[in-house]
């Protein structure tokens, strides 16, 4: 473990948990700050799996997905993401029965907060946005509708499939707990771009988004992942 390990650890509760924390000071009174190391860049490409999924999948069998990540340092404080996955969605209420599947695709940009404090210091806190694109299907549902004064009615919804499309905004932490080896987890708000695809019956669960019926969602991952690391030739 990393002599700087703990340090670290108090940056990222601070950069992340406490994003508006301020600290008082009087200008006449900061020393200017020292000059940052500068390391030489390393290609590092980390590959992760969403372990929150198998806790949720546990929680709520009524909404089933498997999510894996990866990300490409590029030079500076900046990395390439690529997530994706697949899951499906099943509705099995007295009055209304249907079951949905589907993959999607998210890319984006995350920007880290943090300096190197070390040449193999590859910790981040960060922020970053997505495009997501989730392809699916809804089967034909079955519904009923009770009533006070009869037999009430039933019908079928036929099925519909689709694509939608959504923006996030995320932010996380990456923290390498042993050569090579990541923990850490990302926030998210997501924003459905097209939600009127939908036009009788939205899936109760999108994979890669959430709830169908929902214009806004918010959703948590947490991450184990394995960095390949190999040395930039000028």
């Amino acid at each position: 473990m990393r002599i700087f390990f703990i340090k670290r650890w108090l940056w990222l509760v601070v950069a992340v948990l406490c994003p508006f924390l301020v600290i008082g000071q009087s200008a006449d009174s900061v020393a200017p700050a020292p000059a940052q190391a500068s390391f030489p860049y390393v290609h590092q490409l980390r590959i992760g799996f969403d372990i929150s999924r198998i806790a949720f999948n546990l929680m709520y069998p009524s909404r089933i997905a498997y999510e894996i990540q990866a990300d490409y340092a590029l030079k500076g404080k900046s990395y390439l993401a690529l997530e994706t996955g697949l899951g499906r969605g099943k509705v099995d209420y007295e009055n209304l029965k249907y079951n949905s599947n589907g993959y999607f695709l998210r890319l984006g940009i995350d920007q880290s907060l943090l300096d190197r404090l070390h040449i193999n210091d590859f910790d981040m806190a960060f922020i970053g946005v997505r495009y997501g694109m989730g392809i699916g299907s809804r089967n034909e549902a079955h519904y009923f509708v009770p009533s006070p004064f009869g037999k009430g009615s039933s019908g079928t919804v036929p099925g519909q499939n689709f694509m939608v499309h959504w923006g996030e905004l995320t932010a996380g932490i990456r923290v390498e707990v042993w050569q090579g080896l990541f923990a850490g987890w990302n926030l998210r708000a997501k924003f459905l771009l097209n939600s009127g695809v939908f036009k009788e019956l939205a899936p109760n669960y999108i994979p890669g988004y959430g709830k169908g019926d929902k214009s806004t969602v918010f959703d948590f991952n947490f991450y184990i992942s394995y960095a390949l690391r190999w040395q930039h030739k000028p």
